[in-house]
């Protein structure tokens, strides 16, 4: 196993003299393969970017023939891997799909590309043409859906359409925890809202609150800010304590608790 570091030589020993994750290791006594550096950049135009890739860790497994066999993140690499020592691995099968996952991420990245061009101009109608485009091409890829939904509500401020679409992405999405919970921020915590459907957003946050069993913190969390908006503090109080009993030490638990801090004091100033 060879790891290429597109740093320079002096940046990658101090790297590898430092401790590691490994007590009372450094990370050159940890790694157990050879980490090279690549000064010309060569191996970067000769096979990096030639494949294709734009992010790192890479990884290619080289056959017995001296040919690439695979090419992909190292966390899939396990499977290939063994395909290919055992002898199974179909190499022009996977070169095909590769190639043909390389072509849809190139369509995705010009999609990607031209939504954000129309944002920025704050045209509504081509942002909007894009995203349609990209909904048909992917009808089973809901972010598109998603990314539609927000602009509607939180970017354009197009109500009618943006609710008309958040309930059928809560239908059709019944069983997805954290889309749920992201229509229900957003129109929870959307700023400057001048309508908040807070009846769908308790149904989503309601139902990912079922689906994770009281025990995520941040659906916890949004499920309290719909009750919040909706006026019921007992509520929001209820699933805030559960959501901050649930939180971990860290920026979000911090944000959690400060709201339920809040919470109970509007409770308590209404009693």
């Amino acid at each position: 196993m060879l790891a290429v570091s597109d740093e320079d030589l002096a940046k990658v020993e101090a790297f590898m003299v430092k401790d590691s994750i490994i007590e009372g290791k450094t990370w050159a006594q940890a790694m157990s393969y050879i980490v090279a550096t690549d000064p010309d950049k060569s191996v970067k135009t000769e096979v990096f970017s030639a494949a294709g890739r734009r992010g790192i860790p890479s990884s290619f497994i080289i056959g017995k023939d001296g040919k690439i066999e695979w090419i992909g993140h190292p966390m899939r690499m396990d499977e290939p891997l063994a395909a290919v020592i055992a002898g199974t691995w179909d190499r022009a099968a996977a070169r095909k799909k590769y190639d043909e996952d390389q072509a849809l991420q190139q369509e995705m990245n010009r999609i990607r590309s031209g939504l954000s061009a129309a944002v920025r101009a704050n045209d509504q109608d081509a942002a909007m043409e894009i995203l349609d485009e990209a909904i048909l091409r992917f009808p089973e890829n809901s972010s598109w859906r998603m990314q539609k939904f927000n602009l509607l509500l939180l970017r354009f401020h197009q109500y009618k359409a943006a609710y008309i679409l958040g309930n059928q992405l809560v239908e059709k999405n019944f069983d997805d925890s954290m889309l749920l919970n992201s229509i229900a921020w957003a129109i929870a915590d959307g700023k400057g809202l001048e309508v908040r459907d807070l009846d769908l957003a308790l149904k989503a946050a309601t139902q990912a609150n079922k689906l994770t069993e009281s025990k995520d913190a941040p659906i916890l969390d949004t499920l309290a800010r719909v009750y919040y908006e909706k006026g019921d503090l007992k509520s929001a109080v209820k699933w805030q304590k559960l959501a901050a009993k649930n939180a971990n030490a860290d920026a979000m638990g911090d944000s959690i608790r400060e709201a339920l801090e809040q919470y109970q004091k509007e409770r308590k100033a209404r009693l």
